[in-house]
């Protein structure tokens, strides 16, 4: 999916359909993003400099201060 916008102030990420909430930002590089689908988590990794954000089934991000994700498609994404 494509990035069209980024409001950091918000926490939000519009892509081609979806807005996500930003979970984590490594230093505006990077980011970790979720959103609520009817009651189901979804989560995306975005590549910033590429506009460019992938959904995910599991997640392989460690945030800028070494932090863990782990994510469940029922509770979302959570820090270990």
């Amino acid at each position: 999916m494509n990035i069209i916008e980024i409001d950091y102030q918000q926490g939000k990420v519009k892509s081609d359909f979806y807005t996500w909430e930003i979970v984590s930002n490594n230093n505006n590089k990077f980011l970790l993003l979720q959103r609520n689908d009817n009651g189901r988590y979804r989560a995306a990794e975005a590549d910033v400099a590429c506009k460019q954000m992938f959904e995910v089934k599991e997640i392989s991000y460690r945030g800028p201060n070494g932090d863990i994700f782990a994510f469940d498609p029922e509770t979302g994404i959570a820090k270990l």
